[in-house]
């Protein structure tokens, strides 16, 4: 591997755990398609349109050797050279911008994808759990993607004042994310009554008088940090203040679950028993998802009781329980002694909840 490639220095320690599964199923190839996988092994943007469920490159791995070819039509090929792919060790394969990739890829019964196409071999699933544990350096990202998203947030909450509608708002968090580097994949603004009405807030014309919710999703090197903060214009009352606080305590028990080896589906478990606890009714967490596996996308799934899938060191994720006219979202790593959130900012009021700071309402 040419040292010459700086957007993922840590591509060997990824790209020989790739390998190592495609040896262990007895698989010559594998054929890698999908917009996580690529980003995760190359630290790299593989969209062009953000809408899109696909990536502008496709990646054959040679499981014998490492060696890798990249396939990408002639509009995106040189860009690709010049940027995002700078400087790596691989074959390149150019196709005209109206023809497949696929045409161009070895397939047969030893070849194995993340997006498996006629009789390649279907290892959709193995392959997000190699790509689930981050390595040293992306933690280290992940976290910076995250204090960066955080700062964005508090940026455009100074900013706010009532009678601001949530496209403005909308605005300014996506230019403040952008002057980061960050590619805003998820852009959610709700003010007022909104805030409890709708879980999902696409920004509209409506204009605050009271609070006013962010929630974004920000992306670099192919990381994900998702981020939800409130403020208030005038303090909460007491009672709204006692709900939010409540909420707290729910994310808490998602978090403190959280461990290496824990069943998803445990963890959601307790994060849902959590809300009886604390006031909420049973049923409240029917009206969103809870969270779960995060990372390289916003989230692999919406965790559920059924989730078999096992938590394990050096992966992401990213709880969201709402309820009461409020919302908690935070990214976090699970590390051997617990979750690690990551989502901070110094000026940004906190509350301490079972031992971690967690983020406060900013009054404005």
């Amino acid at each position: 591997m040419s040292a010459e490639f700086t957007g993922a220095p840590d591509f060997p320690e990824k790209r020989d755990r790739l390998c190592a599964l495609g040896t262990r199923h007895g698989l010559d190839t594998l054929i890698l398609r999908a917009p996580a996988t690529l980003a995760w092994l190359l630290g790299a943007r593989t969209h062009v349109p953000q809408t899109l469920d696909t990536a502008c490159f496709t990646v054959l791995l040679i499981t014998g050797t490492g060696q890798l070819t990249v396939v990408a039509n002639a509009i995106e090929a040189p860009r690709l050279r010049d940027t995002e792919l700078a400087g790596l060790d691989a074959d390149w394969q150019t196709v005209p911008w109206w023809e497949s990739r696929d045409d161009r890829l070895l397939s047969g019964p030893r070849t194995g994808s993340d997006m498996p196409r006629l009789d390649e071999i279907p290892l959709t699933a193995e392959i997000a759990r190699v790509r689930r544990v981050l390595t040293g350096r992306q933690q280290d990202q992940l976290a910076e993607v995250a204090r960066d998203t955080a700062e964005a947030a508090t940026d455009t909450a100074h900013r706010l004042t009532p009678g601001r509608t949530e496209r403005a708002a909308a605005a300014d968090l996506a230019h403040a994310l952008l002057e980061r580097g960050l590619d805003p994949v998820v852009l959610l603004v709700a003010a007022d009554e909104r805030i409890d009405r709708h879980r999902h807030p696409l920004p509209t014309e409506r204009a605050a008088t009271r609070r006013m919710m962010l929630v974004a999703c920000g992306r670099r090197h192919g990381l994900i940090a998702s981020i939800t903060r409130f403020v208030s214009f005038g303090a909460p009352t007491a009672s709204e203040q006692r709900r939010y606080e409540r909420l707290l305590e729910v994310e808490r028990a998602f978090l403190d679950s959280s461990l290496p080896g824990a069943r998803l589906g445990a963890v959601f478990g307790a994060g849902v028993t959590a809300y009886t606890a604390n006031g909420f009714p049973p049923d409240e967490w029917h009206r969103h998802h809870q969270g779960g596996f995060s990372g390289t996308q916003p989230r692999e799934f919406p965790a559920h009781h059924a989730s078999a899938e096992l938590l394990a060191q050096g992966s992401a994720v990213a709880w969201n329980p709402s309820g009461g006219g409020w919302k908690v979202e935070d990214t976090a790593l699970v590390l051997a002694g617990g979750v690690r959130t990551l989502v901070h900012d110094d000026r940004w009021p906190t509350v301490r909840v079972g031992g971690r700071d967690r983020p406060g309402v900013l009054i404005r």
